[in-house]
């Protein structure tokens, strides 16, 4: 798997002497309760590698070439119904629509601000290392250099440092 400029997925398949090194991706999730009917869901917001060590070293959910790749991973751990909840969504803030987190019981859009601020919350109680685990699937090592080498991945709304991580 690899981006293109958009942040579309598109396949890398190597076969044989190309095949090429590949890393352990790690799908993050956070428990939320969705503005609208507030029940409680969960929210893809991050994806790192097995041998991270500080919160720059994920990627976060408001890069959306980072929804994208951590929706096939969480499709591909079977995890169908969580997801379908990431999809394109019109955002009355935002005044256009937008790749989202949204609730998978009333397809409300989890907004970026509002989960930048609950991730913000969350690391003010515990660390980042206890977020659930929604998915951990090999990928090339090229597909996370060209996630990783993003100009965007910026958090937005919570600041974490990265000896608030352990």
């Amino acid at each position: 798997m690899g981006f293109s400029q958009d942040g579309e997925t598109k396949n890398e398949a190597k076969t044989g002497e190309d095949r090429q090194p590949c890393v352990l991706a790690i799908v993050r999730g956070l428990p939320h309760r969705c503005w609208k009917c507030a029940r409680d869901i969960t929210c893809v917001i991050a994806i790192h590698t097995q041998d991270w060590s500080h919160s720059e070293d994920w990627r976060w959910f408001h890069d959306k070439a980072v929804l994208v790749l951590a929706k096939q991973l969480v499709e591909a751990a079977g995890r169908l119904f969580l997801a379908d909840t990431i999809k394109t969504r019109y955002s009355n803030t935002a005044g256009g629509s937008y790749l989202s987190n949204g609730c998978e019981h009333c397809d409300a859009l989890q907004g970026d601000w509002p989960l930048g601020e609950a991730v913000q919350s969350w690391v003010e109680a515990r660390p980042l290392c206890e977020l659930p685990i929604l998915a951990a699937q090999l990928i090339s090592q090229s597909t996370w250099d060209q996630l990783a080498m993003r100009p965007s991945h910026k958090r937005i709304g919570y600041p974490v440092t990265w000896d608030q991580v352990r």
